[in-house]
């Protein structure tokens, strides 16, 4: 068994994300709380965290898996804490703030050309060559953003069923299962609905801008992309009834500033 384990450890990725992550908690407990941590200490942890995932059956490491940092990354027993919650904050698989500002660049730049060319797209309906391949080139550049954030929601998905899963992690104690379902799932179907949200709008907005295979007629066109979605736009959140009967200081815990100044505005208009 542990022949096998061991080989099938060699073979789990880390990817990019997991990565960041462990760069930047090192970077946090050099400079915040004076923990240094080697080189190789760094490989022995990241080398947990393969083992973590092949004794799940995965062949990567999921963000799930770096909650074990926790118990190897500090020097001293009061530290722990720290530790736990710089993973608690920073554990949810990256928002899409520089998309949204991608996104919104796009658009201003597409609504410019679009109304030189009075909704065309074609030369052959009337768009000049050069506007046609600014077209073009916006088309294609949200195409890219479209399939960044198909995987970002795909990674989204995956973190939230695992999350689900969590009670059933063999390296993980129940309480800690426990804890990471009640504080991490309310932020993973936040940061979720948000990047959905951008899904959908650079998907119309592609659509928009696909040329002779676009849905959307000429005439229609520059007012269809000025009401795609407002720059400001923020993702509506919701509560269930369950969450809004909590008491305030579990709700502190559970949410960030944002999310629990939303969720106090909306138990004061439930118990209107």
């Amino acid at each position: 068994v542990v022949d096998t384990l061991s080989k099938a450890t060699d073979t789990v990725i880390m990817g990019d994300e997991v990565c960041a992550l462990m760069r930047d908690m090192r970077t946090y407990l050099r400079e915040e709380l004076d923990i240094d941590i080697s080189d190789r200490r760094l490989v022995k942890a990241a080398r947990l965290l393969k083992v973590s995932a092949a004794s799940h059956g995965r062949t990567r490491v999921d963000m799930v898996d770096c909650l074990l940092l926790q118990h190897v990354m500090w020097r001293l027993p009061e530290q722990r804490g720290g530790v736990r919650e710089w993973l608690w904050d920073n554990i949810t698989p990256g928002g899409a703030k520089q998309i949204r500002q991608l996104l919104n660049g796009i658009r201003s730049e597409a609504l410019l050309v679009i109304r030189k060319t009075s909704g065309h797209v074609n030369q052959s309906t009337g768009a000049r060559a050069a506007d046609v391949t600014i077209i073009e080139s916006l088309c294609s550049e949200t195409s890219r953003l479209v399939a960044l954030l198909q995987e970002r929601s795909d990674t989204l998905a995956r973190h939230s069923e695992l999350l689900r899963r969590s009670m059933d992690h063999i390296w993980l104690h129940p309480d800690e299962a426990r804890a990471a379902q009640q504080l991490l799932l309310p932020k993973c179907e936040l940061v979720a609905t948000e990047v959905h949200q951008l899904l959908s709008n650079a998907r119309a907005l592609e659509a928009s801008l696909s040329g002779s295979s676009s849905p959307v007629s000429d005439d229609v066109r520059l007012s269809l992309i000025e009401l795609l979605w407002d720059e400001d736009e923020k993702p509506v959140v919701s509560f269930t009834s369950e969450e809004l009967n909590i008491g305030m200081k579990e709700a502190k815990a559970k949410y960030d500033l944002e999310t629990f100044r939303a969720w106090k505005r909306a138990r004061k208009k439930a118990n209107k």
